[in-house]
């Protein structure tokens, strides 16, 4: 059977638009822009990754004069995210969709004045061998105007010269858990370095390390910056002691744990050593479970060899402790600061 002139053109026609539609359902698209000038974002590397055995690069490409960018999708089934590198600092956007997606850049500096940290605990627990030591911070950058501080020596850990590190993970707020490779610093035994930028808003960091137990033993925390707040947490049946009087209050537990919590607000600059002794671990609920191992998103290009599971650390420090703990310490630090300001006010010394 014969087909007419005008019914071809007809099948030749939606023939076409199929093309383009399905041309389109395999396209990224998106603006990157640069909010420390809040001007377009030009000339920058977008990368897709495709979040199947760690992370693959799929297709990369560099923003336009007004900062757009079309990547190909090649595996939609798969899930994505996109990095954007910028002055040697990425910025990853899980993908939903298929846009268009506006993604925020910084500029980098090596150095931000004044950088604090809202949030420091240290948690500690013995079962009779080892001392498992687990130091989490959240340092806020709000800088203005809003920048990324990068460096190698971005943030420090300090820890006993026997102590052995088992793992360090960081995030920016809303990311994900990365594992970082801590670089001892050369000359301070126990000091290394984490290269993980600091992006505006909040990182997060978390170190996991034992030292043997043989009896009562004296640590000495060494926060990188400056804090808000900071408390120590322990199971009840280890002993406390601050080798500084007053040094610590106790408001109580949380989730089975003791709060200490460090006096001498409103910033912690130098946390004073404390003893601790006995056995005791956390509650069942509180065991960390480890988390699939993700790339550092600080790295310019995306490695495909994947972080050994041993370094995995835990999934969600938010939850359990640090969620209901960073309450609790924020209205206690509240009212400390409150105290503190009214002894400081001309009226009281009157």
């Amino acid at each position: 059977m014969n087909i007419s002139s005008r019914t071809r053109c007809a099948l030749l026609l939606v023939c076409c638009f199929s093309a383009i539609a399905a041309s389109a359902a395999d396209t990224i698209t998106g603006k990157v822009r640069n909010e420390t000038t809040h001007k377009p974002a030009a000339g920058v590397e977008v990368v897709l990754l495709r979040l199947e055995n760690g992370m693959e690069q799929e297709a990369r490409t560099k923003t336009d004069a007004q900062g757009g960018f079309v990547l190909p999708l090649a595996a939609a089934s798969a899930g994505h995210l996109v990095r954007v590198l910028h002055q040697g600092v990425s910025y990853d956007t899980s993908l939903n969709g298929n846009g268009p997606f506006d993604i925020e850049v910084f500029d980098a500096v090596t150095r931000i004045q004044d950088l604090q940290g809202s949030l420091g605990i240290t948690q500690v627990e013995s079962d009779g061998q080892m001392l498992k030591i687990t130091e989490m911070y959240d340092i806020t950058n709000d800088a203005v105007p809003p920048v990324t501080q990068a460096g190698p020596r971005n943030f420090e850990i300090s820890i006993a010269a026997n102590a052995t590190v088992d793992a360090i993970g960081a995030k920016r707020g809303g990311g994900l858990w990365v594992n970082v490779k801590p670089v001892p610093i050369k000359g301070q035994p126990g000091r290394y370095a984490v290269d993980f930028p600091i992006r505006p808003g909040d990182t997060l960091f978390k170190c996991i390390y034992h030292l043997p137990y043989t009896g009562p033993t004296t640590l000495h925390v060494k926060p990188a910056y400056p804090l808000r707040s900071f408390a120590v947490m322990h199971p009840p049946s280890l002993t406390f002691k601050s080798s500084v009087p007053q040094a610590f209050r106790s408001p109580g537990l949380a989730k089975g744990l003791k709060i200490e919590m460090a006096t001498g607000q409103p910033v912690v600059r130098n946390v004073a050593a404390f003893e601790v002794s006995g056995i005791g671990v956390a509650p069942p609920e509180q065991a960390a479970q480890p988390t699939p191992p993700v790339n550092n998103p600080s790295m310019g290009s995306a490695a495909r060899t994947p972080v050994p599971a041993a370094a995995a650390v835990p999934a969600r420090p938010e939850s359990g402790v640090w969620a209901i703990v960073s309450g609790v310490i924020v209205l206690l630090a509240a009212g400390l600061y409150a105290v503190w300001k009214r002894r400081k006010s001309p009226a009281s010394r009157g």
